[in-house]
C-alpha cells in the first residue's frame, strides 16, 4: 500500500527536495526512464456499478436547486444539490454516484480512506463523467499504483516506481538509488553482511532520506551509520518502523 499512497501524495502535491544532505555514491548508470502506457481497457468504466433507489432518484430529481447553491451551509443538503445537478446532467448511471458519494462524504467531514480499487473506481467515474487529460493521468496513476503494488516481475516495479518519483523529483540519481533499494526489500530485501553490501544499503538510506527527509528517516540512516563505523552487524541494529 505504501505504493500507491506516494502516488496520492504525489498527485496532490510535489514534495520539495532537500539539499541537507549529499546522497554520496549512487548507482552508477541506471536504465534510461521510459513511462509506460496503459492499454486502453485501464481507462475502461463500464465495470462501474452502483446501488441506488428509486425513491432517492425520484427525491434528486425533484430538488429545486438554487443558482448559489454552494453558499449552502448544511452539508447534507449541499450534497444533496450537488448530486442532483449531476443526476440531470449525466443521467442515472453509476459514475454520477460514485462522484457524487464522495462529495457526501466530504461534505460531511468523513475521512476518506480508501483501498486502490475504490480509488481507480473513483477516478474511472470522474474521468466518465469530465474526461479531460487532468482526470485521465488521476485514473492513470491509480493504475499504475495497484499495478506496482501486485505485480511479481520486479523489472515491472522498477519501471512503475521509476516513472512516479521521476515525475515527482527529476530524473536525478537519487531515485534510481531509491528505487534499487525498494526492488530489493520487495523481491527478497538486501543481505547487508559485506562492507560492499552495507555501504550499499546505507546509500540507499543517504537517498531515501534526501527525497524524504523526515527525522525517522534521518534517524535509521544514523543508527546505520554509527553501526557501520563500529563494526556492529546490521541484522543486530534495532531501529523502530524498520
Amino acid at each position: 500500500m505504501k505504493y500507491f499512497f506516494h502516488f496520492i501524495i504525489y498527485l496532490a502535491c510535489l514534495a520539495a527536495l532537500s539539499s541537507f544532505l549529499s546522497c554520496g555514491d549512487v548507482e552508477e548508470n541506471p536504465k534510461p526512464f521510459t513511462p509506460i502506457t496503459l492499454p486502453d481497457e485501464y481507462y475502461d468504466s463500464s465495470d462501474l456499478t452502483y446501488e441506488i433507489s428509486q425513491a432517492e432518484i425520484q427525491e434528486l430529481l425533484g430538488l429545486e436547486v438554487p443558482d448559489n447553491w454552494e453558499d449552502t451551509e448544511d452539508p447534507e443538503l449541499l450534497s444533496k444539490y450537488y448530486h442532483a445537478i449531476l443526476l440531470k446532467q449525466f443521467g442515472n448511471i453509476p459514475a454520477v454516484h460514485i462522484v457524487a458519494s464522495r462529495h457526501r462524504r466530504k461534505s460531511l467531514g468523513d475521512v476518506v480512506i480508501v483501498t486502490i480499487d475504490e480509488q481507480i473506481r473513483y477516478a474511472k467515474a470522474q474521468y466518465l463523467l469530465w474526461p479531460n487529460e487532468s482526470n485521465r493521468q488521476y485514473l492513470e496513476v491509480a493504475q499504475k499504483a495497484k499495478l506496482m503494488n501486485e505485480t511479481d516481475d520486479p523489472e515491472l516495479f522498477v519501471q512503475l516506481y521509476t516513472e512516479m518519483l521521476v515525475n515527482e523529483f527529476g530524473d536525478i540519481p537519487e531515485v534510481h538509488t531509491v528505487v534499487a533499494g525498494e526492488k530489493k526489500l520487495k523481491f527478497g530485501g538486501f543481505r547487508r553482511h559485506t562492507q560492499e553490501e552495507k555501504n550499499e544499503y546505507i546509500n540507499y538510506l543517504k537517498a531515501k532520506y534526501f527525497l524524504w527527509p523526515t527525522d525517522n528517516n534521518l534517524r535509521k540512516l544514523k543508527v546505520y551509520e554509527e553501526a557501520r563505523e563500529k563494526g556492529t552487524p546490521f541484522h543486530l541494529v534495532d531501529v523502530e518502523d524498520e
